[in-house]
């Protein structure tokens, strides 16, 4: 019982732990560009003619970039690879300017090209 009651204590302090306050935490998560090519991810794949079989690099690899303009809003450019209308698998680059509401998971797609 007291190992239970020590771990439920310990998983309510995690969250607790980083000193920031809420403002501080939604400020945080509205520069996150990593947060960013995530989404701009979800924007790119209702764009393509076979989305299902979409593969994009990792957040860290080489041909991502982001870029924080201030204002919660981000510019992305990357890649995907994708079936194309001929069912060849293509590359396909593409640069998106995505806005986050800040405090939210909203997010807003402001530019794509591809």
């Amino acid at each position: 019982m007291r190992g239970v009651i020590l771990v439920s204590v310990l998983v309510a302090l995690s969250g607790c732990g980083d000193g920031l306050t809420e403002d501080q935490r939604a400020q945080k998560e509205c520069e996150d560009g990593v947060s960013a090519y995530w989404i701009s991810k979800d924007f790119v794949i209702d764009r393509l003619k076979a989305p299902k079989t979409a593969e994009f690099p990792g957040s860290r690899d080489a041909g991502v970039k982001t870029n924080y303009l201030g204002e919660c809003t981000h510019e992305v450019w990357a890649y995907v690879d994708a079936q194309n209308a001929f069912g060849a698998l293509v590359r396909t680059q593409y640069y998106a300017k995505v806005k986050n509401r800040k405090g939210t998971e909203n997010w807003s797609l402001l530019d794509i090209q591809m």
